[in-house]
């Protein structure tokens, strides 16, 4: 169970070694410490709402952090959902450089552009890596009661989807399939997992409408300068057929009026005769 956190960011590397970091590991690796307190006896949840039971340290600073940020309200705890979804700032790359620390991932830092600062993080430690999917593997794989630490794992790599990296497509749909299920064998970290999957699907619900409304501005703006552009190009069209118009109009005036000047010069001119 302490090694809950480290497994669900091994278990996000690409198959490469990279690790993609996103709001969804975040909200997994608080799902990792909600479990473990609980598991510890430390906090319960109660209709879907964290109480504290003992907020004396841990001895684990990761732990001590999310412990004493569960502080109640007029209401009492937050809902697990709302502490899942908090942003804790600098959570993942606290856990980040811890791994860092003990060898188990690397950092490459460099800068974009020249000045942005862009660091990517590598798993180096294969071993610990291969165990941390061995550990999910063997839980697919049982057919028979698991412990509390398994299910946990179960139903926090199922929750930000960590499990499609490991059982791809659809030769890993039964794997998928069973750590589904055993998520599903204990109340306390089930609640847990439904908290960090209501966390991640509001979050993609957030950034779908966020990138609807993004879209829907920029399309409007496409149409504004269009059509901007159009009726510009018709004033300037219009306003180019009339001169032209005008243009016409007056030098067919002027060569009547010469034509018609000449006409009665030349009439004068032969009555004089």
């Amino acid at each position: 169970m302490d090694e809950l956190g480290d497994d669900l960011l091994l278990l996000a590397a690409r198959a490469d070694g990279r690790l993609p970091i996103g709001t969804t590991l975040r909200f997994g690796l608080a799902g990792s410490e909600l479990v473990r307190l609980a598991a510890a006896r430390r906090v319960d949840v109660v209709g879907g709402r964290i109480e504290v039971l003992d907020s004396a340290p841990t001895g684990d600073a990761l732990l001590d952090d999310a412990l004493g940020s569960m502080t109640g309200g007029r209401r009492g705890g937050p809902t697990a959902k709302a502490w899942v979804a908090r942003d804790r700032r600098g959570l993942v790359e606290r856990y980040l450089a811890r791994a860092e620390a003990t060898g188990i991932i690397r950092a490459e830092r460099r800068k974009a552009l020249g000045f942005i600062p862009v660091t990517r993080w590598t798993v180096v430690d294969s071993g610990r890596a291969a165990q941390a999917r061995a550990r999910l593997e063997i839980i697919a794989v049982s057919t028979g009661t698991v412990d509390s630490a398994q299910v946990a794992l179960a139903g926090l790599a199922s929750a930000i989807e960590v499990t499609g990296i490991v059982f791809p497509g659809r030769a890993g749909s039964a794997a998928r399939k069973r750590l589904r299920q055993v998520a599903k064998g204990d109340a306390a970290s089930a609640g847990v997992t439904r908290a960090v999957t209501d966390a991640a699907s509001d979050d993609a619900a957030r950034a779908a409408s966020d990138a609807t409304r993004a879209a829907t501005a920029a399309a409007t703006e496409a149409a504004i300068r269009a059509a901007t552009d159009a009726a510009v190009q018709a004033s300037v069209d219009a306003a180019t057929q009339a001169a032209t118009q005008a243009a016409i109009s007056a030098a067919t005036e002027a060569a009547t009026h010469a034509a018609s000047q000449a006409g009665h010069h030349g009439g004068a001119a032969g009555g004089h005769h």
